[in-house]
Order: C-alpha cells, then structure tokens, then sequence
C-alpha cells in the first residue's frame, strides 16, 4: 500500500428556512462553506455535513457523470468510438484500459469515491458521540442510516468497478472496505469481507430508515388535494409534499431537510441495492426476496410504477421525462448535471450507436427508440435537460433535469424474472418482461422455451433500458456475459479483462 493522502473535509453549508424547492438546498454550485471544527457543534452542522455528501457523490467524478453517462456508458459500448468524448476514446479503440486518459478517468472515480466515503466515516464518528439537539427524535438515527447506506453503495461500485465479478468465482483480495476516520494504511478485503460489510451497512439503513421514511414521512396523514392522495410516492419523494409538522397534523409542501428523499438515500432505495447486491452475488434466494418487497409492497396505485407516459418527440421533446420519474429508487440531485453534459459533448460527441438491431421488431412502437433516440443528431434523450419556455411539464424541468438515476424499477423486475427463470418458471419470467415492455410501449409478443433463450430476452431488454444511465456494463458483468451490443447484429465479443478496471497506479486515495 503506497502513501495515503487525507483530504480536509470541507462542508457545504446548509440553507435553513422555509424552502421551496429540493434546488434551494441541495443546490451545487454555493459558495458557502464550513470547516470541520464548527460543522458537528449543532444538528445544523450534521445537516450541513451529511449535504456536503451529496454533493460529492453528484459530482462529476462520481455519479455526475463517470458512474451514469460518462465512462460507465462509454465502456458499455452506448456510443460510437469514433464520437466518443476524447477522454475515452482509447479504451474503445484498444479493447483495454492501458491508455493514460482511461487510467487518469479510473483514478479520479476512485479517488472521488473513497473521498466521500472519509466523509461518510468522519460524520458517523462524530455523530455517534454527540450530545447535539436534534429537530425530531429520530432524526440522528436518519443521518447514520444514509451516511451508513452511502458508505455501502459507494463500496459496492468500487467492488463491482475493481474486482472480478463473483460469478467467475473469484474470492481473493479486493478493495478496502473503510469504517474508520482516518485511516491511513487501509487494508484490502476479500470479496466475502466486503460484501459482507455491504450487507451489514445497508440492513442498518433498512430497517432504520423504514419508519421514518415510510411512517414519519410518508404515512402520517393522508390529505387530499383536487382528488389526488398527497401521500403519493412521486409527490412525496421527488415534488417535494411532506407530511410533517411539529404539530402532528403533517400537511403541506416541503420544508428544507426532511423533503426530497427521492434524491438522498432512502428505504427504498436500501431494499433496492439489496436485491442488487444478491443479484450480483448470484444469490437468488435473496434477491428474489428483497426485490419481492419491493414489487409486491410499493408497485401500484399512488406507489412506484414503470413510467409508461409516451409523448411523442416530433410534437414537443420537451416533454419527454428521460428520467422516468417516478421509477428512480436511488437517485441524486444535481442542478448543474444538464448544462455539464451539454458542455461537455460539444455538439459533437456521444452520438449514440446503431440502434435498429437492438430494437428490431419495436422500431415503430417502443419509445425508447421512437423518443428517446434523437435520430437528428444520433443522441439519446436523458441528460440535455427540458427546457421551460417550451416544456408542457414543469415538472419536467423542475425535479427531472437535475436528478441522477442510480438504481430503478426495471432492474428490479428483471432480477425477479431472472430467479423466477433460474428455477425454470419461464411463463412467470416472460410475464415480468411483458410488464416493462407494454410501459414502453412495445406491441409485439415476445416468448422462450428456456433459461437460456430467456436470458438472451432479459439482455436485451436491458440493454435497451440501460442506455446512456451507466448500468449495462455492470449488469453484463454481473452475468459474466460474453457479448456487448455495439451497434451491429453479432455484437462485439467481450475482451479479455473488460469486466475489471485497473487499479490506479498510485493509490492517492482519501481514506
């Protein structure tokens, strides 16, 4: 292990007061900081601290955009190598990641990463000995649960970023799993010492965040405006409706730091990466039993559900959710991430590849190509961003632009349709499929006869949901699959060590 650099923590201040929007607080571009030694004097400064999270983990190093649009969907083979940003060119070009841009990229993710994991572990030090007053009873345990689940989620990208996946049956060393702060000489764990330290940290944020997310914020009261029930999981997690107030009666719009937690760490969201993390483990046991709680206790009516809207582009693209609100389960917020991705590709770059043999045979009714796919200038409708002078849904512009999808609805169903596959329950697995596709539009009748005819279903639908959100590479990996859709009928064949990035060179960590 090379020499270790700690970063000083730096915290964005938290804006107090009666605030309207989730921009009003979780807004990146403020100038306004405190250092370390006033943040943890007050439950003030233990908002400001856990804020100051967020934010690294919206930035562009992370889910900003390298973990979604930017290396993740490039590595995915989304987009044309000879259109590719210029940083990740080289990897497309050499079936590897040797060149220097790709090494610099992968060093900044994990540098950024482990930064805002030193961040999540100073807080959790600091709150467990604080005698601060907190607004409610349980608000201290609300802050350890999501500083405690991002801990987990920023690990488990690292684990899945860095190491073989454990379908190949890999057990050797992998990556630090950090608790401590500081800690300068991290030792690297076994692939069982870090999942497993995973699954503890996201259990204690499920069962912690359940009764205030769900009864404290959500359950309260049920209030009625013009027929529409406000504890509506959309209102509440992404609009900012909050059914709180000191008082008990719990009525109203959100309030600063209790609102908008849709773009923090959740319950939700806790189940969700649980289903994930067994997934991924090939665990389907488990999986299957955490994805259950999910699609059997919060799909439906006033719940989470697959965005089945479909506006058409030639009429208003503006009104066109990229997003898919209300299926995130863990999503960020980020009101510069738009104008970012704009700069970014320049007018020139990100032209999405080849998409009519992916969809072949829904290329006139699913709306993931009809809509999404700007055939004009071959990009994929996610991240330009709605404008409001044209937008027919402000809602839209307002709590869709800014916000990061980090975990949603379909990957749940299709890890469900997967167990239910495994154990040879097609029918039911097909089912699952035929759920998202008619959200999507998609007229045609899909069928298989096997597992395996299953699988090459379940692959590409979702290779078609994953486009440009940073998911295919990782959902592949998961599956040890040999093949990535790149734009032509036979696909390109995996290459040799794809599915494992390099660790940095130097590890400059911030522990």
């Amino acid at each position: 292990m090379k020499n270790i650099k700690i970063l000083p923590i730096v915290l964005a201040l938290f804006f107090s007061g009666c605030l309207c929007s989730c921009n009003d607080w979780l807004e990146t571009g403020s100038n306004d900081e405190v250092l370390e030694d006033d943040a943890f004097s007050s439950a003030k400064g233990f908002r400001s601290a856990l804020i100051g999270i967020y934010r690294l983990v919206a930035s562009e190093n992370l889910y900003g955009q390298e973990l979604t649009w930017g290396l993740l969907s490039s590595i995915s083979w989304n987009y044309q190598p000879g259109y590719a940003i210029p940083k990740y060119r080289g990897a497309l070009q050499h079936d590897d990641y040797t060149d220097n841009n790709t090494k610099t990229v992968v060093s900044s993710v994990w540098g950024a990463a482990y930064n805002a994991i030193a961040n999540c572990n100073n807080l959790l030090k600091q709150i467990e000995s604080s005698n601060a007053n907190f607004e409610y009873t349980w608000e201290k345990d609300m802050i350890m649960a999501e500083a405690r689940g991002l801990r987990a989620l920023l690990h488990f990208e690292m684990l899945r970023l860095f190491a073989p996946a454990p379908i190949t049956g890999y057990k050797g060393t992998t990556i630090p799993y950090v608790t401590d702060y500081p800690n300068l000489l991290p030792q690297h764990k076994s692939m069982d010492e870090v999942l497993t330290s995973i699954i503890e940290d996201l259990e204690y944020a499920k069962q912690t965040l359940r009764p205030i997310d769900v009864d404290e914020l959500r359950n309260k009261s049920v209030w009625i405006v013009n027929g529409n029930r406000m504890d509506n999981i959309e209102y509440v997690l992404f609009q900012g409706v909050l059914n709180l107030k000191s008082d008990g009666t719990r009525e109203g719009y959100g309030n600063g730091f209790f609102a908008f937690r849709g773009y923090r760490f959740n319950y939700w969201g806790a189940t969700a990466l649980l289903a994930r993390v067994y997934s991924y483990m090939r665990d389907n046991t488990k999986a299957e039993q955490y994805a259950d709680t999910i699609l059997n206790d919060w799909v439906g009516s006033d719940k989470f559900h697959l965005y089945s809207q479909n506006p058409k582009a030639a009429s208003n693209p503006n009104a066109i959710d990229g997003k898919r609100i209300p299926e995130p389960l863990i999503a960020f917020w980020n009101d510069k991430v738009c104008d970012n991705y704009t700069s970014a590709i320049s007018k020139i770059y990100n032209r999405i590849v080849n998409l009519q043999y992916l969809f072949d045979g829904d290329l006139s009714d699913d709306y993931r190509y009809t809509n999404l796919y700007n055939s004009s200038n071959y990009r994929y409708r996610v991240w330009d961003g709605q404008d409001a002078s044209y937008s027919t849904n402000n809602s839209i512009v307002n709590y869709s632009n800014p916000l990061i999808p980090v975990l949603e609805l379909p990957e749940i169903y299709l890890i469900k349709a997967e167990c239910l596959a495994a154990r040879g329950e097609i029918a039911g697995a097909v089912a699952l499929l035929k759920e998202i596709r008619d959200a999507r539009g998609c007229t045609n009748s899909i069928s298989a006869s096997d597992y395996d005819s299953f699988m090459e279903k379940l692959v590409n639908e979702a290779n078609r949901d994953f486009i440009a959100r940073g998911q295919t590479w990782h959902f592949l990996k998961k599956l040890n699959w040999p093949k990535l859709y790149n734009g032509t009928p036979a696909n390109k064949t995996v290459p040799d060590g794809w599915y494992v990035l390099p660790m940095p060179d130097s590890e400059t960590a911030y522990y």
